[in-house]
């Protein structure tokens, strides 16, 4: 995959790509009798965790954001910078890791033995893509923990940062199991 700059899809997975997706519907994986015993319950509760840890970052920057700017530089709150800066860098940490694996590994052995959902894997990579355009600037923003603070105007880029993450990690995460996990129950 290149590093050029793809905008964030807003959109859920096109009604084609739905069409080719491989049964059971996501309100019957549970019940499934290989879901405790293949990856799709892992990659649910990974996801489940990843998402947690964003939507925790974009609260922490909403608090942050209520606050005056003589609030944020009370002692109390720049040790609360440090800890939404470490959270940060942590998370990031994580999703790098998770996409990259993805990336190396899951999708194109995925795709190799499931054609048929190969427009659907592009969609997900071009999201991986994305994210990492998002990351990066996350990830600039994050240097500049704890010092942030007297900087309202970046308080609130990073603030908009991490909503969108959030909604980009919960569509991706959605779709991206919407594809995997039914094979996970098929096949692995």
């Amino acid at each position: 995959m290149n590093r050029k700059t793809v905008a964030p899809r807003r959109h859920p997975l096109p009604e084609d790509i739905r069409d080719r997706l491989y049964s059971p519907e996501r309100d019957q994986w549970q019940d499934h009798p290989h879901y405790l015993i293949s990856n799709a319950r892992a990659l649910q509760r990974n996801h489940r965790n990843l998402k947690r840890q964003a939507r925790q970052y974009h609260g922490a920057l909403t608090h942050l954001l209520e606050l005056s700017e003589t609030e944020r530089n009370t002692q109390a709150n720049r040790q609360l910078l440090t800890t939404i800066g470490n959270h940060g860098k942590s998370l990031l940490k994580n999703l790098h890791s998770h996409h990259g694996f993805e990336d190396s590994s899951v999708f194109p052995v995925l795709r190799q033995y499931h054609p048929r959902l190969a427009a659907g894997f592009d969609v997900l990579e071009k999201d991986h893509l994305a994210l990492d355009a998002l990351l990066d600037d996350i990830e600039q923003q994050l240097v500049e923990f704890p010092s942030l603070a007297t900087n309202p105007w970046k308080v609130e880029n990073t603030h908009r940062q991490a909503a969108g993450l959030e909604a980009l990690l919960h569509r991706h995460m959605n779709d991206e199991e919407d594809i995997i996990v039914p094979i996970y129950l098929l096949y692995m």
